[in-house]
């Protein structure tokens, strides 16, 4: 970035594209046919040779080019690793999909300038409904079109060696204006057109994160080098990382099944901390160009020796203590020769022990070997970071909280205090403003009270024994809600063949706006139907109305219970518990009828003018055996 601007320069963008470039040589794309826009990229085979730099001008020209060249059938990857930001919705200018929250998601290119409040823009910022005609003009040409964002729109923080890439509107001089939501509609913030008319090509949509949340790099040292920077500098967006390691470690040959493995990743916490979740929308089930099958999904080489196989992977890939692990001679993968446990790990190596050699398999004492993630290890610990020193005088009473309620015995409900100002712990308690904030890792810290993404927080100026109390109750929804969603994180999310259970989702886009009163009867006819797939992340407003349906073709009878986890950490059994069976239904075997969940997701709070939550919501079913 120009020093004019005041934007931190990020690191990682360098290696994202790079590792991408590899990416898609290994999978048949050929060099011509890749277009790279950076600067200061190293020289050398491993490394693309930019055509130019990442300037607004450049970028929407290689975007109309595209248009221009494009022909019915092809497929057109646009990629795009740097800061990004919000800025006030201009109402003159035409829009696809409006904002709910009346503000635009704006790209920063490495020339971006400051605030203009006559032209109510960025100079030289990539608006999202610009990109979004650019993207059309391709697919007009009946070309599908990729589109990667790993970028964020909102308020930027550091935490220690995560770097969020976001810039604070402020220091670009945006104003910061009241929402005008209300005179306009609006569906998910920053989503390109996904519905294609006849002759268009399709879309497929990555975004690393939603339009309130903030995409992340770290630090990944000696993953695919030759990277650029040494040790600690040897950053990429995590993002970027999931989708590397999908593309060239599994047999992923859709879209979505690229999806899927990013956000099993993602969901087990194998990249170093807390990260938010993505999004994917569009055509998800178009096949993914180049998919390759001569490789072991998900593996890692090790050597045999001792009794252990030292694995080249750890637990930022999943090879985490606890973890079980199948283990295959190279080259033959039809059958795993024996399953162990890992008994030691560091984030990028770990050691498989307790060796089990399948029946009929000849033990072997030394060799190379190839081990897969078969029972991933499941975290049941939830650490809360008490405040940071430089919080001020308040900290000492909130750390007398804190062990009133989780001192003594905490550790029995899973629960443990982490070292203060921790990053990387499950909930940072911070002091600002008279108030205690419960900051969530993976969302941003926003005190501006009145905020639609506003973060909890609870008084100080109430008695000590209150304040513990009400400390205790927030900390441990939030420990409830992240440990439920975890151990179905860990378990096979899809319904298997043998088991019989079938669950089927489906949501309809209401499109009536973030503050619109919602109706409890049937979704309106224009409504968009689209299907959720488990583990997905799907984007969702005010007003959807969802439908889950769980079938049994089974000779089993089950129990079936329904929760939905809100973003705040609240666990509601749906629907509401009844006096003779609790939160159970029963599903008989071969049921011809399913159980039905249904509901409106309502989040507008009349009373306060705003929603009543904004993040990542779950809705969880489990299913068990009489």
């Amino acid at each position: 970035y120009n020093d004019a601007s005041g934007i931190r320069d990020l690191l990682g963008p360098r290696n994202d594209v790079s590792i991408l470039w590899r990416a898609l040589r290994s999978r048949g794309v050929e060099d011509q046919d890749i277009t790279v826009l950076s600067d200061n990229l190293p020289a050398g085979p491993d490394f693309p040779v930019a055509k130019g730099l990442a300037h607004s001008d450049v970028i929407l020209g290689e975007l109309d080019r595209l248009a221009e060249e494009a022909q019915s059938g092809d497929t057109v990857m646009f990629y795009y690793s740097g800061h990004g930001t919000r800025q006030p919705d201009n109402p003159a200018q035409p829009e696809e999909e409006p904002e709910t929250d009346g503000m635009d998601q704006v790209l920063l290119p490495s020339d971006v300038g400051s605030y203009d409040p006559i032209k109510m823009t960025l100079k030289n910022a990539i608006i999202d409904d610009v990109l979004g005609r650019k993207i059309d003009a391709i697919r007009a040409k009946g070309a599908f079109v990729w589109a990667v964002i790993d970028a964020c729109h909102s308020g930027t923080v550091t935490r220690g060696d995560t770097v969020t890439r976001s810039v604070d509107p402020a220091s670009l001089g945006i104003p910061d204006v009241a929402p005008i939501q209300a005179s306009r509609g609006g569906t998910r913030e920053g989503t390109m057109k996904t519905r294609t008319k006849p002759g268009e090509g399709g879309l497929a949509g990555f975004y690393a994160v939603e339009s309130y949340d903030e995409a992340i790099e770290r630090p990944f040292p000696g993953y695919n080098l030759p990277m650029v920077g040494e040790g600690e500098k040897q950053r990429m967006g995590v993002f970027t990382y999931v989708i590397h390691r999908a593309l060239t470690q599994t047999k992923v040959s859709t879209y979505r099944e690229l999806a899927q493995e990013i956000v099993a990743e993602l969901n087990m916490d194998h990249t170093g901390g807390k990260v938010p979740p993505p999004v994917f929308d569009g055509d998800l089930d178009a096949p993914l160009p180049g998919s390759n099958g001569d490789q072991l999904p998900g593996s890692t080489s090790g050597r045999l020796a001792d009794g252990e196989i030292k694995l080249g992977m750890g637990a930022l890939q999943g090879f985490d203590y606890g973890a079980r692990v199948a283990i295959y001679l190279p080259g033959e993968f039809d059958q795993p020769v024996a399953e162990a446990d890992i008994v030691d790990a560091t984030a990028v190596e770990s050691t498989a022990g307790n060796i089990q050699w399948l029946e009929g398999v000849t033990p072997i004492t030394s060799g190379p070997m190839l081990a897969v993630v078969k029972d991933p290890a499941i975290n049941f610990r939830f650490v809360v970071s008490p405040p940071p020193p430089e919080d001020g005088e308040a900290v000492a009473g909130v750390v007398e909280a804190l062990q009133a309620s989780f001192g003594a015995g905490a550790d029995t409900i899973g629960i443990s205090l982490g070292d203060a100002g921790d990053p990387q712990a499950d909930a940072l308690l911070r002091v600002k403003d008279g108030r205690l904030w419960v900051v969530r890792p993976d969302r941003p810290w926003v005190t501006r009270a009145g905020a639609f993404d506003e973060t909890p927080s609870l008084p100080l100026g109430e008695p000590a024994d209150k304040l513990a109390a009400d400390l205790k109750n927030a900390v441990w929804s939030l420990a409830k809600a992240a440990k439920l969603v975890r151990v179905v994180s860990a378990l096979d999310s899809e319904a298997s063949a043998d088991d019989g259970i079938i669950v089927e989702a489906i949501i309809n886009k209401d499109n009536g706006g973030a503050t619109a009163v919602c109706s409890k009867d049937k979704p309106p006819a224009d409504a968009q139907a689209a299907p959720i797939e488990p583990l997905m992340p799907t984007a969702a407003g005010n007003c959807d109305y969802v439908t889950i349906k769980v079938s049994n073709d089974s000779d089993n009878d089950y129990y079936v219970a329904g929760f939905y986890v809100d973003s705040l950490g609240g666990v509601s059994v749906f629907p509401s518990r009844s006096k003779r069976t609790g939160c159970i239904r029963n599903l008989p075997a071969g049921t011809g009828k399913p159980l039905d969940f249904t509901f409106r997701i309502d989040t507008w709070d009349e009373d306060k003018s705003k929603p009543m939550s904004t993040g990542a919501e779950n809705f969880v079913v489990l299913a068990v055996r009489w």
